[in-house]
């Protein structure tokens, strides 16, 4: 292999080693707009989320207790979004929530699953998201479906089992726009339908969690070998919209990915 492919070969692997790199984190977008076949929202700092109500399957142990990988699963939705306006830069949006008019938007979520990955001898455990399912709906009809890619709930706190209130934080990305009417749009009114289809903007949601009552405790519905004990949990909270910013290692990975196919370009060239 001559030099030319050789730094063709290093570029291409950099660009690939770019875009499998881990994101770095997220940024808030101010003052998005939201648009569905009976109305439109300008200037949205975040939504507000009520209402919400799931039924939570979660595996326990023979004294009734979660454990280090122990599997859960649950559905429900949210019936009640509102928005504050935008008033703060990035997260933190203050002030009184306002109705989406004309609308009556609905977040539904099935095949929610995930996996307790830490315990705290307080009572609480931590947990993670591995897959989830949801839609958006509204008077129009199901706007856009999606699904859950990550996140869960904190060690200190965290509801399911125990009776105890908890929060969680989760990232959705909407896979597909089932209705031409709906659309997402940033401040300048520019949609962000592709954005984020291909997972460049996400929901970020942020609830508080309060178990409501305790159902049973019998085979889990996912594996008849294992028990579980299934609760209804209430949540409200807050969803932004955000976007995803790539490392800085990555960026410069970048770079040098870009300067080494320049180089191939200039030797080739000769």
């Amino acid at each position: 292999m001559n030099f030319k492919h050789v730094v063709r070969a290093a570029a291409a692997a950099a660009l690939v080693a770019v875009s499998a790199s881990a994101s770095a984190g997220y940024v808030v977008l101010d003052g998005w707009q939201l648009n569905t076949p009976t109305t439109t929202v300008t200037n949205i700092g975040r939504l507000g989320l009520g209402g919400g109500g799931a039924t939570v399957e979660q595996e326990v142990n023979g004294l009734g207790q979660a454990f280090v990988g122990a599997k859960f699963v649950e559905s429900g939705s949210v019936f009640s979004v509102t928005y504050t306006p935008e008033n703060v830069p990035g997260a933190g949006d203050n002030g009184g929530l306002s109705v989406i008019s004309n609308e009556l938007l609905t977040i539904s979520f099935t095949n929610v699953a995930g996996k307790v990955i830490a315990l705290n001898p307080g009572g609480g455990f931590k947990y993670q998201f591995t897959s989830g399912n949801f839609l958006m709906s509204g008077l129009g009809g199901t706007y856009a479906a999606g699904s859950i890619v990550g996140l869960g709930g904190n060690a200190s706190s965290t509801a399911v089992i125990g009776g105890f209130n908890g929060d969680s934080t989760l990232l959705a990305y909407v896979a597909a726009f089932l209705k031409p009417t709906f659309d997402v749009k940033d401040n300048l009114g520019n949609s962000l339908k592709n954005d984020m289809t291909n997972g460049k903007v996400l929901f970020q949601a942020v609830t508080n969690n309060n178990t409501t009552g305790f159902v049973g405790t019998g085979a889990c519905t996912f594996d008849a070998t294992k028990t579980c004990s299934t609760v209804r949990v209430t949540s409200a909270g807050d969803a932004y919209l955000v976007r995803d910013i790539p490392e800085p290692a990555s960026i410069a990975l970048a770079g040098v990915a870009l300067l080494g196919l320049g180089m191939a370009r200039r030797r080739s060239a000769k």
